[in-house]
Parts: C-alpha cells; sequence; structure tokens
C-alpha cells in the first residue's frame, strides 16, 4: 500500500477523505492533537516505522504528513 493510500484508509475512520488534498491542514480536517497522535500511532504500526513526539507536533498539513513519512521510508 502507498503513502498516500495508507494515509487515506487511516483518515477515513475520522473525516471524509473523498476531497483530500495535500494542502488540507490537520485542525480543518476536525483533527485535534490526540487525534493526530492517534492516526500517526496506526500509520507507524502499517508502515512499520516511527516518529518521534516532536515530529508529530510539527505536523501541519497532510503534505507534512506524506513528507515525513517519505522521510522515513527512504
Amino acid at each position: 500500500m502507498d503513502v498516500v493510500n495508507t494515509i487515506k484508509v487511516i483518515l477515513a475512520k475520522r473525516v471524509d477523505v473523498t476531497k483530500l488534498k495535500p494542502e488540507d491542514t490537520l485542525p480543518s480536517l476536525g483533527l485535534d492533537s490526540l487525534d493526530l497522535v492517534e492516526v500517526m500511532l496506526e500509520i507507524e504500526y502499517a508502515l512499520h516505522i516511527e516518529f518521534t513526539s516532536e515530529e508529530i507536533t510539527n505536523l501541519t498539513t497532510i503534505q507534512s504528513v506524506i513528507d515525513l513519512i517519505n522521510a522515513k521510508l527512504a
């Protein structure tokens, strides 16, 4: 499963992903800090990677999530 699809599958449990765009901010999707941590934990499990708390708190958009994941997978 590619990164974008993984994110969409996980986010679909919380938000409508049919019109999801990379520039969407996480708060605009209705994700608070707890939601974001839960999403990132699910992504860690799905893709077998780990994030630091600092990395997670610096995420602001869907694109920033994609970029962080791609950096971890590189």
